[in-house]
Protein backbone atom coordinates (compact mmCIF):
# COMPACT_ATOMS: atom_id res chain seq x y z
CA UNK A 1 0.00 0.00 0.00
CA UNK A 2 1.35 3.47 -0.91
CA UNK A 3 0.87 6.49 1.28
CA UNK A 4 0.57 9.72 -0.78
CA UNK A 5 2.06 12.73 0.97
CA UNK A 6 1.54 16.36 -0.24
CA UNK A 7 4.48 18.11 -1.79
CA UNK A 8 4.84 21.86 -2.25
CA UNK A 9 6.96 23.26 -5.01
CA UNK A 10 9.93 24.70 -3.12
CA UNK A 11 10.99 27.32 -5.72
CA UNK A 12 7.58 28.94 -6.04
CA UNK A 13 6.90 28.73 -2.31
CA UNK A 14 10.14 30.49 -1.44
CA UNK A 15 9.32 33.41 -3.69
CA UNK A 16 5.82 33.65 -2.22
CA UNK A 17 6.92 33.54 1.41
CA UNK A 18 9.75 36.11 1.43
CA UNK A 19 7.71 39.35 0.84
CA UNK A 20 5.10 38.83 3.58
CA UNK A 21 7.78 37.61 5.96
CA UNK A 22 9.82 40.81 5.50
CA UNK A 23 6.63 42.83 5.88
CA UNK A 24 5.87 41.12 9.22
CA UNK A 25 9.35 41.72 10.57
CA UNK A 26 9.32 45.41 9.60
CA UNK A 27 5.82 45.79 11.04
CA UNK A 28 7.00 44.38 14.37
CA UNK A 29 10.09 46.64 14.47
CA UNK A 30 7.89 49.67 13.76
CA UNK A 31 5.81 49.00 16.84
CA UNK A 32 8.95 48.45 18.90
CA UNK A 33 10.70 51.70 17.85
CA UNK A 34 7.44 53.63 18.19
CA UNK A 35 7.81 52.90 21.89
CA UNK A 36 4.56 50.94 22.01
CA UNK A 37 6.12 48.11 24.03
CA UNK A 38 7.24 44.59 23.45
CA UNK A 39 3.74 43.15 23.48
CA UNK A 40 2.65 45.32 20.57
CA UNK A 41 5.76 44.25 18.70
CA UNK A 42 4.97 40.55 19.20
CA UNK A 43 1.37 41.20 18.19
CA UNK A 44 2.57 42.79 14.99
CA UNK A 45 4.85 39.87 14.21
CA UNK A 46 2.03 37.37 14.84
CA UNK A 47 -0.23 39.36 12.56
CA UNK A 48 2.44 39.08 9.86
CA UNK A 49 2.44 35.28 10.24
CA UNK A 50 -1.35 35.19 9.79
CA UNK A 51 -1.00 37.31 6.67
CA UNK A 52 1.72 34.92 5.51
CA UNK A 53 -0.60 31.92 5.89
CA UNK A 54 -3.46 33.65 4.08
CA UNK A 55 -1.14 34.91 1.37
CA UNK A 56 0.37 31.46 0.77
CA UNK A 57 -3.02 29.76 0.65
CA UNK A 58 -4.42 32.34 -1.66
CA UNK A 59 -1.56 32.00 -4.09
CA UNK A 60 -1.37 28.25 -4.17
CA UNK A 61 -5.08 27.45 -4.02
CA UNK A 62 -4.71 23.78 -3.04
CA UNK A 63 -1.79 21.62 -2.09
CA UNK A 64 0.09 20.02 -5.01
CA UNK A 65 -0.38 16.25 -4.81
CA UNK A 66 1.03 15.32 -8.17
CA UNK A 67 4.16 13.48 -6.89
CA UNK A 68 3.61 10.33 -4.74
CA UNK A 69 6.03 9.43 -1.96
CA UNK A 70 6.14 5.78 -0.92
CA UNK A 71 6.15 5.49 2.83
CA UNK A 72 8.75 3.54 4.77
CA UNK A 73 6.03 1.07 5.72
CA UNK A 74 5.60 0.03 2.09
CA UNK A 75 9.33 -0.49 1.65
CA UNK A 76 9.45 -2.54 4.82
CA UNK A 77 6.51 -4.67 3.62
CA UNK A 78 8.28 -5.32 0.33
CA UNK A 79 11.44 -6.39 2.13
CA UNK A 80 9.44 -8.65 4.45
CA UNK A 81 7.63 -10.20 1.48
CA UNK A 82 10.95 -11.08 -0.19
CA UNK A 83 12.21 -12.59 3.07
CA UNK A 84 9.05 -14.65 3.44
CA UNK A 85 9.39 -15.94 -0.12
CA UNK A 86 13.00 -16.93 0.59
CA UNK A 87 11.93 -18.71 3.77
CA UNK A 88 9.16 -20.51 1.90
CA UNK A 89 11.56 -21.78 -0.79
CA UNK A 90 14.07 -22.81 1.85
CA UNK A 91 11.37 -24.79 3.66
CA UNK A 92 10.51 -26.92 0.61
CA UNK A 93 11.63 -30.51 1.13
CA UNK A 94 12.63 -31.00 -2.51
CA UNK A 95 16.05 -29.70 -3.67
CA UNK A 96 15.91 -26.41 -5.64
CA UNK A 97 18.91 -24.79 -7.34
CA UNK A 98 19.09 -21.47 -9.24
CA UNK A 99 21.81 -21.56 -11.95
CA UNK A 100 23.20 -18.68 -14.00
CA UNK A 101 23.88 -19.02 -17.77
CA UNK A 102 27.59 -19.60 -17.02
CA UNK A 103 26.55 -22.58 -14.77
CA UNK A 104 27.33 -20.72 -11.54
CA UNK A 105 24.98 -21.63 -8.70
CA UNK A 106 23.26 -18.40 -7.68
CA UNK A 107 21.19 -19.85 -4.84
CA UNK A 108 20.02 -23.16 -3.39
CA UNK A 109 17.61 -24.19 -0.66
CA UNK A 110 18.48 -26.27 2.40
CA UNK A 111 17.44 -29.57 0.78
CA UNK A 112 19.83 -28.99 -2.14
CA UNK A 113 22.68 -28.07 0.20
CA UNK A 114 22.04 -31.20 2.26
CA UNK A 115 22.15 -33.34 -0.87
CA UNK A 116 25.09 -31.74 -2.71
CA UNK A 117 27.00 -29.93 0.04
CA UNK A 118 26.81 -26.63 1.89
CA UNK A 119 29.38 -24.88 -0.37
CA UNK A 120 27.21 -25.23 -3.45
CA UNK A 121 26.37 -21.53 -3.88
CA UNK A 122 28.84 -19.44 -5.87
CA UNK A 123 30.54 -22.39 -7.57
CA UNK A 124 30.13 -24.16 -10.89
CA UNK A 125 27.26 -26.59 -10.62
CA UNK A 126 29.33 -29.43 -12.13
CA UNK A 127 31.62 -29.40 -9.09
CA UNK A 128 28.77 -30.76 -6.98
CA UNK A 129 26.16 -32.17 -9.38
CA UNK A 130 28.20 -34.70 -11.35
CA UNK A 131 25.51 -36.91 -12.86
CA UNK A 132 26.00 -36.84 -16.67
CA UNK A 133 22.26 -36.95 -17.40
CA UNK A 134 21.64 -33.82 -15.29
CA UNK A 135 24.59 -31.95 -16.85
CA UNK A 136 23.44 -32.94 -20.35
CA UNK A 137 19.92 -31.73 -19.63
CA UNK A 138 21.38 -28.48 -18.27
CA UNK A 139 23.24 -27.90 -21.53
CA UNK A 140 20.11 -28.61 -23.57
CA UNK A 141 18.03 -26.25 -21.45
CA UNK A 142 20.65 -23.51 -21.72
CA UNK A 143 20.95 -23.76 -25.51
CA UNK A 144 17.44 -24.44 -26.78
CA UNK A 145 14.83 -26.07 -24.53
CA UNK A 146 12.66 -24.10 -22.15
CA UNK A 147 12.20 -27.18 -19.97
CA UNK A 148 13.87 -30.56 -19.74
CA UNK A 149 13.05 -33.60 -17.59
CA UNK A 150 15.28 -36.55 -16.75
CA UNK A 151 15.11 -39.45 -14.30
CA UNK A 152 18.32 -40.22 -12.44
CA UNK A 153 19.54 -42.59 -9.74
CA UNK A 154 21.92 -41.18 -7.12
CA UNK A 155 24.01 -43.70 -5.26
CA UNK A 156 25.20 -43.34 -1.69
CA UNK A 157 24.41 -45.00 1.61
CA UNK A 158 20.91 -45.49 0.22
CA UNK A 159 20.07 -45.46 -3.47
CA UNK A 160 17.57 -42.74 -4.35
CA UNK A 161 15.70 -42.12 -7.60
CA UNK A 162 14.88 -38.53 -8.60
CA UNK A 163 12.77 -36.93 -11.32
CA UNK A 164 14.83 -33.85 -12.25
CA UNK A 165 13.24 -30.86 -13.99
CA UNK A 166 15.31 -27.99 -15.46
CA UNK A 167 13.33 -24.88 -16.42
CA UNK A 168 14.64 -21.79 -18.19
CA UNK A 169 13.17 -18.59 -16.75
CA UNK A 170 13.72 -14.99 -17.87
CA UNK A 171 15.53 -12.65 -15.51
CA UNK A 172 14.19 -9.12 -14.89
CA UNK A 173 15.77 -6.68 -17.34
CA UNK A 174 17.70 -3.64 -16.02
CA UNK A 175 15.98 -0.31 -16.63
CA UNK A 176 18.80 0.73 -19.00
CA UNK A 177 17.98 -2.24 -21.26
CA UNK A 178 14.34 -1.25 -21.70
CA UNK A 179 13.18 0.94 -24.53
CA UNK A 180 10.12 3.12 -24.89
CA UNK A 181 7.09 1.73 -23.11
CA UNK A 182 9.19 -0.76 -21.09
CA UNK A 183 9.86 -2.99 -24.12
CA UNK A 184 13.28 -4.61 -24.47
CA UNK A 185 14.94 -3.70 -27.81
CA UNK A 186 15.63 -6.61 -30.17
CA UNK A 187 19.34 -5.90 -30.03
CA UNK A 188 19.54 -6.70 -26.32
CA UNK A 189 20.28 -10.37 -25.52
CA UNK A 190 17.76 -12.05 -23.26
CA UNK A 191 18.94 -12.64 -19.68
CA UNK A 192 17.82 -15.90 -18.05
CA UNK A 193 18.38 -18.32 -15.21
CA UNK A 194 17.86 -22.06 -14.99
CA UNK A 195 15.87 -23.53 -12.10
CA UNK A 196 16.79 -27.12 -11.24
CA UNK A 197 14.22 -28.97 -9.14
CA UNK A 198 14.38 -32.58 -7.94
CA UNK A 199 11.48 -34.78 -6.86
CA UNK A 200 12.23 -37.98 -4.94
CA UNK A 201 10.31 -40.83 -6.62
CA UNK A 202 12.10 -43.71 -4.87
CA UNK A 203 9.01 -44.84 -2.98
CA UNK A 204 6.82 -44.56 -6.08
CA UNK A 205 9.26 -46.70 -8.09
CA UNK A 206 9.38 -49.23 -5.28
CA UNK A 207 5.58 -49.49 -5.29
CA UNK A 208 5.60 -49.91 -9.07
CA UNK A 209 8.12 -52.75 -8.80
CA UNK A 210 6.11 -54.37 -6.02
CA UNK A 211 2.95 -54.13 -8.12
CA UNK A 212 4.70 -55.66 -11.13
CA UNK A 213 6.20 -58.42 -8.98
CA UNK A 214 2.82 -59.09 -7.42
CA UNK A 215 1.10 -59.47 -10.79
CA UNK A 216 3.90 -61.73 -12.03
CA UNK A 217 3.85 -63.89 -8.87
CA UNK A 218 0.07 -64.13 -8.78
CA UNK A 219 -0.01 -65.12 -12.45
CA UNK A 220 2.66 -67.75 -11.83
CA UNK A 221 0.90 -69.13 -8.77
CA UNK A 222 -2.34 -69.52 -10.74
CA UNK A 223 -0.70 -70.80 -13.91
CA UNK A 224 1.07 -73.68 -12.16
CA UNK A 225 -2.05 -75.50 -10.88
CA UNK A 226 -3.91 -74.69 -14.10
CA UNK A 227 -1.11 -76.29 -16.14
CA UNK A 228 -1.30 -79.37 -13.91
CA UNK A 229 -5.06 -79.60 -14.40
CA UNK A 230 -4.74 -79.32 -18.17
CA UNK A 231 -2.02 -81.99 -18.22
CA UNK A 232 -4.04 -84.44 -16.12
CA UNK A 233 -7.16 -83.84 -18.23
CA UNK A 234 -5.20 -84.62 -21.39
CA UNK A 235 -3.82 -87.77 -19.76
CA UNK A 236 -7.25 -88.91 -18.63
CA UNK A 237 -8.57 -88.34 -22.12
CA UNK A 238 -5.66 -90.24 -23.67
CA UNK A 239 -3.39 -92.93 -22.21
CA UNK A 240 -5.28 -93.25 -18.89
CA UNK A 241 -8.74 -93.41 -20.42
CA UNK A 242 -9.22 -97.05 -19.39
CA UNK A 243 -6.91 -97.08 -16.36
CA UNK A 244 -9.23 -96.83 -13.33
CA UNK A 245 -6.39 -96.76 -10.78
CA UNK A 246 -4.59 -93.93 -12.61
CA UNK A 247 -7.85 -92.04 -12.94
CA UNK A 248 -8.44 -92.12 -9.19
CA UNK A 249 -4.89 -90.95 -8.48
CA UNK A 250 -5.05 -88.19 -11.09
CA UNK A 251 -8.46 -87.01 -9.91
CA UNK A 252 -7.10 -86.74 -6.36
CA UNK A 253 -4.20 -84.59 -7.54
CA UNK A 254 -6.52 -82.45 -9.65
CA UNK A 255 -8.74 -81.90 -6.60
CA UNK A 256 -5.74 -80.71 -4.55
CA UNK A 257 -4.63 -78.34 -7.31
CA UNK A 258 -8.14 -76.91 -7.59
CA UNK A 259 -8.26 -76.36 -3.82
CA UNK A 260 -4.88 -74.66 -4.01
CA UNK A 261 -6.26 -72.19 -6.56
CA UNK A 262 -9.28 -71.56 -4.35
CA UNK A 263 -7.02 -70.83 -1.35
CA UNK A 264 -4.90 -68.48 -3.42
CA UNK A 265 -7.91 -66.56 -4.72
CA UNK A 266 -9.40 -66.40 -1.22
CA UNK A 267 -6.15 -64.98 0.17
CA UNK A 268 -5.90 -62.43 -2.63
CA UNK A 269 -9.46 -61.29 -2.02
CA UNK A 270 -8.87 -61.17 1.73
CA UNK A 271 -5.74 -59.06 1.25
CA UNK A 272 -7.64 -56.69 -1.04
CA UNK A 273 -10.44 -56.23 1.50
CA UNK A 274 -7.95 -55.55 4.28
CA UNK A 275 -6.16 -52.90 2.22
CA UNK A 276 -9.45 -51.14 1.45
CA UNK A 277 -10.18 -50.70 5.20
CA UNK A 278 -6.58 -50.27 6.38
CA UNK A 279 -7.16 -46.63 7.45
CA UNK A 280 -10.21 -47.49 9.58
CA UNK A 281 -9.27 -48.85 12.99
CA UNK A 282 -11.69 -51.55 14.25
CA UNK A 283 -13.61 -50.77 17.44
CA UNK A 284 -15.21 -54.09 18.32
CA UNK A 285 -14.69 -55.82 21.65
CA UNK A 286 -12.95 -59.18 21.19
CA UNK A 287 -12.54 -61.84 23.89
CA UNK A 288 -9.08 -63.34 23.26
CA UNK A 289 -9.39 -66.58 25.33
CA UNK A 290 -12.65 -67.44 23.54
CA UNK A 291 -11.12 -66.63 20.16
CA UNK A 292 -8.06 -68.82 20.83
CA UNK A 293 -10.27 -71.75 21.88
CA UNK A 294 -12.19 -71.53 18.60
CA UNK A 295 -8.96 -71.42 16.55
CA UNK A 296 -7.39 -74.37 18.38
CA UNK A 297 -10.52 -76.51 17.87
CA UNK A 298 -10.64 -75.63 14.16
CA UNK A 299 -7.06 -76.85 13.67
CA UNK A 300 -7.35 -80.07 15.69
CA UNK A 301 -7.29 -82.25 12.52
CA UNK A 302 -3.93 -80.72 11.53
CA UNK A 303 -2.40 -81.02 15.01
CA UNK A 304 -3.61 -84.58 15.58
CA UNK A 305 -2.44 -85.63 12.11
CA UNK A 306 1.13 -84.62 13.06
CA UNK A 307 0.85 -85.85 16.70
CA UNK A 308 1.35 -82.31 17.97
CA UNK A 309 -0.19 -80.60 20.99
CA UNK A 310 -1.28 -76.98 21.39
CA UNK A 311 -0.89 -75.47 24.87
CA UNK A 312 -2.56 -72.22 25.93
CA UNK A 313 -0.60 -70.16 28.47
CA UNK A 314 -3.01 -67.49 29.72
CA UNK A 315 -2.96 -65.16 32.76
CA UNK A 316 -5.79 -65.40 35.27
CA UNK A 317 -7.54 -62.34 33.86
CA UNK A 318 -7.31 -61.39 30.19
CA UNK A 319 -8.91 -58.04 29.28
CA UNK A 320 -10.62 -57.76 25.89
CA UNK A 321 -8.86 -56.12 22.97
CA UNK A 322 -10.18 -53.69 20.38
CA UNK A 323 -10.31 -55.25 16.95
CA UNK A 324 -12.16 -57.00 14.16
CA UNK A 325 -13.30 -60.44 15.31
CA UNK A 326 -13.05 -62.20 11.93
CA UNK A 327 -9.69 -60.67 11.03
CA UNK A 328 -8.12 -61.56 14.38
CA UNK A 329 -9.37 -65.11 13.98
CA UNK A 330 -7.72 -65.19 10.55
CA UNK A 331 -4.47 -63.93 12.07
CA UNK A 332 -4.38 -66.62 14.74
CA UNK A 333 -5.34 -69.36 12.25
CA UNK A 334 -2.47 -68.34 9.96
CA UNK A 335 0.08 -68.20 12.78
CA UNK A 336 -1.01 -71.45 14.43
CA UNK A 337 -1.28 -73.36 11.15
CA UNK A 338 2.26 -72.23 10.22
CA UNK A 339 3.56 -73.45 13.57
CA UNK A 340 1.82 -76.82 13.13
CA UNK A 341 3.01 -77.24 9.54
CA UNK A 342 6.65 -76.23 10.02
CA UNK A 343 7.24 -77.36 13.62
CA UNK A 344 8.81 -80.76 14.27
CA UNK A 345 6.30 -83.58 14.34
CA UNK A 346 5.36 -84.72 17.84
CA UNK A 347 6.30 -81.41 19.52
CA UNK A 348 4.17 -78.86 21.37
CA UNK A 349 3.13 -75.45 20.09
CA UNK A 350 2.59 -72.88 22.85
CA UNK A 351 0.30 -69.86 22.63
CA UNK A 352 1.32 -67.42 25.37
CA UNK A 353 -0.75 -64.35 26.26
CA UNK A 354 0.72 -61.56 28.38
CA UNK A 355 -0.30 -58.03 29.40
CA UNK A 356 1.69 -55.02 28.23
CA UNK A 357 1.94 -51.82 30.26
CA UNK A 358 2.83 -49.98 27.07
CA UNK A 359 2.07 -51.06 23.53
CA UNK A 360 5.23 -51.04 21.35
CA UNK A 361 5.36 -47.81 19.40
CA UNK A 362 2.85 -45.96 21.59
CA UNK A 363 3.37 -43.39 24.33
CA UNK A 364 1.37 -44.94 27.17
CA UNK A 365 -1.34 -47.18 25.68
CA UNK A 366 -1.69 -50.57 27.34
CA UNK A 367 -1.93 -53.68 25.21
CA UNK A 368 -1.98 -57.44 24.97
CA UNK A 369 0.76 -59.65 23.45
CA UNK A 370 -0.01 -63.06 21.92
CA UNK A 371 3.03 -65.21 21.08
CA UNK A 372 2.92 -68.44 19.05
CA UNK A 373 6.01 -70.54 19.89
CA UNK A 374 7.00 -73.63 17.92
CA UNK A 375 9.88 -76.10 18.10
CA UNK A 376 10.87 -76.32 14.50
CA UNK A 377 14.01 -75.92 12.37
CA UNK A 378 14.01 -72.13 12.79
CA UNK A 379 14.58 -69.42 10.22
CA UNK A 380 17.86 -67.80 9.21
CA UNK A 381 18.15 -64.11 10.11
CA UNK A 382 18.57 -63.11 6.45
CA UNK A 383 15.05 -64.33 5.63
CA UNK A 384 13.17 -62.73 8.53
CA UNK A 385 12.86 -59.16 7.09
CA UNK A 386 11.25 -60.56 3.92
CA UNK A 387 8.82 -63.03 5.47
CA UNK A 388 5.91 -60.59 5.24
CA UNK A 389 6.43 -59.92 1.52
CA UNK A 390 3.78 -61.32 -0.77
CA UNK A 391 4.62 -64.75 -2.21
CA UNK A 392 7.97 -64.85 -0.42
CA UNK A 393 8.91 -68.39 0.58
CA UNK A 394 12.04 -69.84 2.12
CA UNK A 395 11.37 -73.31 0.69
CA UNK A 396 8.98 -72.92 -2.25
CA UNK A 397 8.50 -76.63 -2.93
CA UNK A 398 7.75 -77.49 0.70
CA UNK A 399 5.41 -74.53 1.09
CA UNK A 400 3.36 -75.60 -1.92
CA UNK A 401 3.38 -79.18 -0.73
CA UNK A 402 1.94 -78.05 2.60
CA UNK A 403 -0.75 -75.99 0.88
CA UNK A 404 0.76 -72.55 1.49
CA UNK A 405 0.02 -69.61 -0.81
CA UNK A 406 2.87 -67.33 0.27
CA UNK A 407 0.39 -64.69 1.45
CA UNK A 408 -0.26 -65.75 5.06
CA UNK A 409 2.20 -63.45 6.85
CA UNK A 410 1.48 -60.62 4.41
CA UNK A 411 -2.16 -60.83 5.48
CA UNK A 412 -1.14 -60.87 9.16
CA UNK A 413 1.03 -57.78 8.66
CA UNK A 414 -1.75 -55.80 6.98
CA UNK A 415 -4.31 -56.78 9.62
CA UNK A 416 -1.93 -55.67 12.37
CA UNK A 417 -1.47 -52.37 10.56
CA UNK A 418 -5.21 -51.80 10.48
CA UNK A 419 -5.50 -52.68 14.20
CA UNK A 420 -2.65 -50.27 15.08
CA UNK A 421 -0.84 -53.31 16.42
CA UNK A 422 2.56 -54.85 15.82
CA UNK A 423 4.04 -58.05 14.38
CA UNK A 424 7.40 -59.36 15.60
CA UNK A 425 9.25 -62.48 14.44
CA UNK A 426 12.13 -64.02 16.40
CA UNK A 427 13.79 -67.26 15.38
CA UNK A 428 16.81 -69.38 16.24
CA UNK A 429 18.03 -71.94 13.73
CA UNK A 430 17.64 -75.43 15.20
CA UNK A 431 15.49 -74.27 18.13
CA UNK A 432 12.28 -72.80 16.76
CA UNK A 433 10.38 -69.64 15.94
CA UNK A 434 8.32 -67.19 18.01
CA UNK A 435 5.81 -64.95 16.26
CA UNK A 436 4.26 -62.26 18.47
CA UNK A 437 1.39 -59.90 17.78
CA UNK A 438 0.57 -56.91 20.01
CA UNK A 439 -2.92 -55.40 20.17
CA UNK A 440 -4.44 -52.37 21.96
CA UNK A 441 -6.82 -53.07 24.83
CA UNK A 442 -10.51 -52.33 24.51
CA UNK A 443 -10.82 -49.00 26.34
CA UNK A 444 -14.47 -48.00 25.86
CA UNK A 445 -16.20 -50.63 27.98
CA UNK A 446 -19.57 -48.92 27.56
CA UNK A 447 -19.68 -49.60 23.80
CA UNK A 448 -21.22 -52.82 22.67
CA UNK A 449 -19.65 -54.88 19.91
CA UNK A 450 -19.63 -58.45 18.68
CA UNK A 451 -17.83 -61.00 20.80
CA UNK A 452 -16.86 -64.65 20.40
CA UNK A 453 -18.33 -67.25 22.67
Amino acid sequence: MQVIMPEISHGNSRRRIIPPLLFGVLFGLLFLFADLGIWWSLTGFATSLIILALFTKGKTGKVDRSTPIVADAANTAARNSAALRAMMVDGIEEPLILIAPDRTVMDANSAAKALFGGKLVGQDVSLHVRHPAILGALADTKDKALQHRVEVTLTGIFERIYAVTLSRVSAPAPASDLGTGGIRPASKAENFYIVLSMHDITQMKKIERMRADFVANASHELRTPLSSLIGFLETLDGPARDDKQAQRRFLGIMHEEALRMVRLIDDLLSLSRIEIDKHVQPRDKVDIPALLSVVVRSLEPLSSGRQMDVMLDLPESVPPVRGDMDQLRQVMQNLLSNALKYGHEGTTVTIKVSLLDRLPGSAAQAGLAIAVIDKGPGISAQHIPRLTERFYRIDTARSRQLGGTGLGLAIVKHIMGRHRGRLDIDSNVGKGTTVTISLPLYENAGSKGPSIQ
